[in-house]
């Protein structure tokens, strides 16, 4: 009896050391899985950082957005003195982040008026302002705002480009695996074509960004002399413009009449001479 109850103690704490390693074993392996499956903080920022990457978040913490379409214009202004209108235009335009592309003074010394033109590009946010600070430096005789839409041109792009950097990417791996002189040729060849294709569309795009990020404006400036005339408002206006019609025209024929002294005098000259010679001949016969 005694032996009996000493093997039946045994057992059941054998039984019960053997449950409690199996409880460890169990409860350290769902504590392992647990931490596996549940990320820490530092995994969850990680998370969220790459997460931030895909979506486009800039520096200062804001969706970065860039426009859909391209803005272009046209502005033209009477001013006193287009070089020197040309050089506040050019101040309002660097102020505002943009810059000047081209532009052309004509200072005429004979004859004509002086002008100047402009093409300028101006950030798109900032296009409304600077149209109007510029509007304010003369008379406005036309002024135009045209928009065009190219964002399926940029998902093209942004497409074509995608699968050339897969196609890149995995001909790389190739290049790598590669064990023959022919198969590695070959595969530089395909590659370099894909980076030369890969090379022309980004600089695409760049250009396609560019130009939906800054607004594109040609300025004109004239003087009040080759101002584009208007209809007369009134009986008023309509005799002060005859008035200064009449004197346009007289002032025109004084200058025609100086114009053409000369040749009367030439004219003069050549028919006195023309006389002479006739009357020489008339007295030798």
């Amino acid at each position: 009896m005694t032996f009996l109850r000493f093997s039946t103690l045994c057992a059941l704490a054998t039984l019960t050391l053997t449950g409690c390693s199996a409880g460890v074993d169990i409860a350290s392996e769902d504590a392992f899985v647990s931490d596996m499956a549940v990320p820490t903080p530092a995994d969850q920022s990680v998370m969220m950082l790459d997460r931030s990457d895909e979506i486009g978040v800039s520096e200062s913490g804001s969706l970065s957005a860039e426009p859909d379409v391209i803005t272009t214009g046209y502005l033209s202004l009477i001013v006193e003195v287009p070089s020197a209108s040309a050089d506040d235009i050019t101040g309002l335009v660097v102020d505002a982040g943009g810059r000047i592309s081209s532009r052309s003074d004509y200072s005429p010394i004979d004859y004509g008026s002086p002008s100047a033109y402009l093409e300028i590009r101006i950030p798109v946010g900032a296009l409304e302002a600077t149209v109007a600070a510029i509007s304010e430096i003369g008379d406005v005789q036309e002024s135009s705002i045209n928009t065009y839409d190219v964002s399926l041109q940029k998902i093209d792009l942004d497409a074509r480009i995608s699968v050339l950097e897969s196609a890149i990417e995995r001909l790389g791996f190739l290049l790598e695996q590669a064990e023959t002189t022919s198969d590695l040729i070959a595969i530089e060849s395909a590659l370099s074509d894909r980076q030369a294709e890969l090379d022309s569309l980004n600089s695409q795009r760049e250009y396609l960004s560019d130009q939906t990020l800054f607004a594109t404006i040609s300025v004109n400036l004239f003087t009040s002399a080759d101002a584009t005339p208007t209809d007369p408002e009134g009986f008023v206006d309509g005799i002060l413009r005859g008035l200064a019609s009449i004197v346009a025209f007289f002032a025109g024929l004084v200058v025609w009449a100086g114009i053409l002294l000369p040749w009367v005098g030439l004219l003069a000259v050549v028919t006195t001479l023309l006389f002479v010679i006739r009357a020489l001949r008339r007295r030798k016969s």
